[in-house]
């Protein structure tokens, strides 16, 4: 008695090693959602995750708890805590906690598309832990009832504990990451496939050892049943089979490994967040060029002497405070998005900043919004940046407000805040230091590209040509220069008059002798450019090539000609270019002739300027200033004219008006033909309709085919079980079939109850069964398994006929939702059914 005390305290095996392999999947699962999250909060989210599913199963095994009671009881333990585990953020204030629950409940549902469209990695951005928490708790909740509630079917263990690493893999990066040579053999993508290599490791270990744990158990067993001991050496087996075995993966794993590394290039890894479009498009706010003036205004806000922000920290190192970066030039302005927006000129939300950026060799600046950010900056909703962006963290009471409509481009560089800036707010840019850029006169152009012709004036190509300096990155730098010194600085229409010493106007800075203040006209279309380049091509005609270079000053306007006027002249050259609106920092390398850079560590508007970026062949992007000097005025231009010696008359013709063509939504010149018949059901009414209806044919084909499935295979067992090699194997097989009916319906599998104590036991839970005809086939089938005569094949379907007839009335007793759930049920898959 007490030998058999202390083997049942004896730890239960199987149950630790259960335990163990779960743990130790939670742990690779985490680890491979590293790379998406990249905070330290997910270990809480993780840990939080494992520490509900097994209180809520063991609390549930001691109760007796039902496993519907368990998923609720799981439910409610997430909605309770789902706020503090997965949504740091509600800790910002009291009312951000308590909306953090709503958005608790919207993050269930939403924040699986949301994951992939913020670009990685998210940290602890808004609700994005919720998505990992869900995972976790859903796959140790259902883990962790099979091993403390002893199912047999362990394997289930596996599929359920590969879901979080399979998660990391599907919502994780696109990037391989570094790779690993060790001789001939190369890794291309290390990270994945060390995750790759534990998880499968993990699991197959797991398999061989549980496998080997039910031979030895069913061997003691049958050891203490039957009295007849075991030959010795069990144990020196096992070693040997499992030795075997790991030798065996170890080799196919060294042969596997680099094989399928090689074979996959790192462009072919595409996850979720390779086809989602993560965008934000802005093409409804005004482009920031055309707004360029506002900011040298000194009526009412007085915008040019007032703190449009400032900044502290890293700032030499950043250079330049980035605006808006304008790449796509439609022959009316420069604006940030193209007309036909593609992924290119995508903005997605960037991470918020968190312990994991803070990292040797980033540089931090940060950022606050002064009263007169909006006034200068037109819309406000071009966030100034830096060059490099890793992660922005803003602060304040609206801290989710601002972080949720922030979007950021990273090929251009540029931000957007879609939330209410006002002053006061601020923020924090963390950022790669640039390195120095590299000599605008050894430029080349990429490979591939060729000279815009599109929106550039014929001014402009005439100038260009006249200068005749080739079309190398020394004459792009020249020309630039020439265009500069051959400009006059102007920012406004009218004459802005004297400012006061403590209120200056932008006429202020303008150091030319005599006269200071010319006109200028706002706008950067093709016309307004192509008048600046006709100007200074006249004036040069006039002049001559070799005139002095005060003599050939003719060209009005500032930043927002000039920078668009120097991108055309680098685009006609084939190098790809782009305006920048932003801010120069003092220190950081700004041009002494250009706007004054932001100094004091407050950028006002007189600090507002506009550069050019121009791209090389090895993808760097180089800046050119592009401001027009002050220092030398407008050169005097004689205009020569003659009195024609015949005067020519000019006669009065009445001018015919012609009607207006019919608008068209694409922009072109079609009309409408009155004479060509329409469609009113055309293709392109019933495509979106059937592409749509094929979409959720396709998403109802892809959840319903499981289903399907189970009943065609449900469906093939009754058959092979019928038409069985022999008419006894043909009817004990029918008894099989009849238990399997049974226990899909939700009755208890027959266990080590006789088929005659079965057959009492389903005649009492179905009144409309035949109790005398389910003991005649219970005798049918013993008679057919341990008779002394093999039945003949006409008994076989008298057996069947009956057998189906009592099916039916047993599953008659049931409602028809557990007639329907029957057919789906894998209960007699999983309790063996009537396999006895």
């Amino acid at each position: 008695m007490a030998a058999r005390r202390r083997r049942s305290t004896r730890p239960d095996a199987a149950l630790i090693v259960d335990l163990g392999f779960v743990l130790a999947l939670v742990a690779v699962g985490a680890f491979a959602a590293w790379p998406i999250y990249e905070t330290w909060y997910l270990l809480i989210t993780v840990g939080g995750a494992v520490v509900i599913a097994a209180s809520v199963v063991l609390l549930g095994r001691l109760r007796r708890w039902s496993w519907l009671t368990i998923a609720g009881c799981t439910a409610a333990a997430y909605l309770v805590f789902g706020v503090p585990l997965a949504i740091p953020s509600a800790f910002a204030s009291r009312a951000d906690f308590l909306g953090a629950y709503r958005d608790l409940l919207a993050a269930t549902v939403g924040d699986w598309k949301k994951l992939v469209t913020v670009a990685a990695p998210v940290g602890h951005f808004q609700t994005l832990l919720v998505p990992l928490l869900i995972t976790m708790l859903v796959c140790t909740t259902a883990a962790f009832s099979i091993v403390f509630g002893r199912v047999r079917g362990y394997g289930a263990l596996v599929p359920i504990m590969l879901v979080p690493t399979a998660f990391a893999i599907v919502f994780g990066t696109t990037a391989n990451g570094q790779g690993l040579t060790i001789g001939a053999f190369h890794v291309a993508a290390l990270l994945h496939t060390i995750v790759g290599v534990m998880a499968v490791g993990i699991a197959g270990g797991f398999l061989v050892w549980r496998g080997q744990h039910a031979r030895t158990v069913a061997l003691r067993q049958a050891a203490a049943a039957s009295g007849i001991r075991r030959p010795g050496g069990a144990a020196a087996g096992n070693v040997r089979r499992i030795a075997g075995a790991v030798a065996v993966a170890l080799v196919g794993l060294a042969v596997a490994v680099p094989l399928s590394s090689t074979a996959l290039e790192p462009s072919q890894r595409h996850v979720l967040r390779s086809t989602v479009d993560p965008t934000a498009q802005l093409s409804q706010y005004t482009s920031p060029l055309t707004t360029y003036r506002a900011a040298f205004s000194s009526d009412g806000s007085d915008p040019y002497n007032s703190a449009v922000l400032s900044y502290s920290g890293d700032a030499k190192q950043l250079g330049r405070l980035r605006i808006a970066t304008m790449s796509f030039y439609n022959g009316q302005q420069y604006t940030v998005l193209p007309n036909d927006s593609d992924r290119s000129s995508a903005f997605e939300h960037l991470p918020q900043l968190t312990s994991s950026h803070h990292s040797a060799g980033l540089s931090e600046l940060d950022v606050t919004i002064g009263p007169a950010f909006r006034d200068a900056l037109g819309s406000g909703v071009w966030l100034p940046t830096v060059s490099g962006l890793k992660a922005i963290g803003f602060e304040g009471s609206d801290v989710n407000a601002l972080t949720d409509g922030f979007y950021y481009n990273t090929s251009l560089q540029a931000g957007a805040e879609l939330g209410a800036l006002s002053s006061g707010d601020r923020y924090t840019l963390l950022a790669q230091p640039q390195a120095a850029s590299a000599n605008p006169a050894a430029l080349t152009p990429p490979q591939g590209a060729v000279p815009v012709t599109d929106n550039v004036p014929d001014s402009l190509t005439q100038w260009v040509q006249a200068q005749g300096l080739g079309s190398d990155g020394q004459a792009l730098s020249e020309l630039i220069e020439r265009l500069r010194a051959r400009g006059y600085l102007s920012h406004s229409l009218v004459n802005p008059g004297k400012g006061t010493a403590t209120a200056p106007t932008w006429l202020e800075s303008v150091s030319a002798p005599g006269p200071k203040f010319k006109q200028s006209l706002a706008g950067e279309s093709m016309d307004r450019i192509g008048d600046l380049f006709s100007d200074l091509l006249r004036q040069q005609q006039e002049k001559g090539d070799s005139a002095p270079a005060a003599e050939l000053v003719a060209g009005v306007g500032d930043d927002e000609q000039f920078a668009v006027a120097s991108a055309l002249i680098a685009q006609s050259l084939g190098f790809p270019a782009r305006v920048v609106l932003g801010f120069t920092i003092a220190g950081g390398g700004a041009d002494a002739d250009a706007i004054p850079a932001c100094d004091g560590g407050v950028c006002r508007g007189k600090n507002l300027t506009a550069w050019v970026e121009v791209q090389g062949a090895d993808g760097q992007w180089v800046p050119f200033d592009t401001t027009p000097q002050s220092k030398l005025p407008l050169a005097d231009h004689t205009v020569t004219s003659s009195v024609p010696k015949v005067p020519t008359q000019v006669q009065q013709h009445a001018a015919t008006v012609q009607p207006p063509p019919e608008a068209n939504p694409s922009g072109g010149n079609h009309q409408n033909n009155e004479h060509t018949p329409k469609s009113p059901l055309g293709p392109g009414v019933w495509l979106p309709v059937l592409r749509i209806g094929g979409t959720i044919a396709l998403v109802l084909l892809v959840l319903v085919a499981p289903l399907i499935a189970l009943v065609i295979v449900k469906a093939a067992r009754r058959r092979e079980r019928r038409a069985a090699e022999s008419a006894a194997a043909s009817i004990a097989s029918g008894w099989d079939e009849l238990v399997d009916t049974a226990v899909d319906l939700g009755l208890p599998s027959p266990g080590v109850r006789t088929r005659v104590e079965a057959a009492a036991v389903y005649a009492a839970a179905s009144r409309a069964a035949d109790s005398a005809t389910l003991r005649t086939l219970a005798h049918g089938a013993d008679e057919a398994v341990f008779g002394a005569f093999d039945p003949t094949p006409d008994e076989a379907e008298r057996f069947w006929a009956q057998l189906d007839e009592q099916r039916d009335k047993l599953a008659a007793a049931f409602p028809r939702w557990r007639r329907l759930l029957a057919l789906v049920s894998l209960r007699s898959f999983r309790t063996g059914g009537g396999e006895r």
